[in-house]
């Protein structure tokens, strides 16, 4: 009889070892999910603040007298994590990362597309340029 006891309190402790092992295994798979999802909004939020201030720039640029010249940097990466490119084509500022997309209404722009590091935004004749 006491082999019986025996065996099954080893039993029992292996299936909650087991049981518990298969709890952690599920948080652990829950919380690399949770984790993806806040890098991939961290990221959109990252696109988003920078289109916003894009815009932000040529729309001042757009309201003020002519010869308004500004000079300003891009950064190479997003908080140093994010890579990403603009596009500015039939007044929509478009910025593009690996995951995301966002894009923002500009006023009428000439010139070229903002760039990472130096860009310069002027209003001459009443026209907006973007790095003439």
């Amino acid at each position: 009889m006491k082999m019986h006891k025996k065996s099954q309190s080893s039993m029992e402790f292996f299936t909650l070892v087991g049981l518990a092992f298969l709890v952690v295994i599920i948080f652990v798979a829950v919380s690399a999910n949770e984790i993806k999802e806040f890098g991939d909004t961290k990221e959109f939020l990252l696109i988003k603040d920078l289109a916003l201030k894009l815009q932000k720039e040529v729309a001042i640029a757009a309201s003020v007298e002519d010869g308004y010249v500004r000079n300003f940097n891009l950064p190479d990466k997003l908080e140093n994590i994010v890579d990403y490119f603009t596009i500015i084509r039939n007044n929509t500022l478009t910025i593009n990362s690996s995951k995301t997309v966002f894009s923002v209404a500009i006023p009428n722009t000439a010139g070229k597309n903002f760039t990472k590091g130096a860009n310069k935004i002027e209003k001459i004749s009443g026209v907006v340029y973007v790095n003439r």
